[in-house]
């Protein structure tokens, strides 16, 4: 089951009056604030654990895209496993080729 994030918004002012208090909050909860400059959302604030697993989660989707891309390019090529495994041991043989 997937987490739902927490996000508020706040307008710059606010955050300039309240920034020590919205650090604390965000460093202290999952939370994540939205700042808006001129009612536009120009920011995001969140912990560094929030950002890290952000960080782990939009690297693991990178990941994957480029394995399906990868695999497809293989196919449309006709290549298998089989041969793409002895192209490899080929390769570890040949080191300068």
């Amino acid at each position: 089951m997937t987490k739902r994030i927490r996000h508020y918004v706040i307008k710059i002012t606010e955050l300039h009056r309240r920034l020590g208090g919205v650090i604390r909050e965000v460093a202290l909860s999952d939370k994540h604030f939205i700042i808006e400059k001129g009612g536009l959302p120009v920011v995001v604030m969140m912990s560094i654990t929030e950002y890290e697993k952000f960080l782990k989660e939009w690297k693991g989707q990178e990941f994957d895209q480029i394995t399906r891309l990868f695999g497809e390019e293989a196919e449309r090529q006709g290549l298998t496993e089989e041969k793409l495994m002895e192209e490899l041991e080929e390769d570890k043989r040949e080191p300068n080729r």
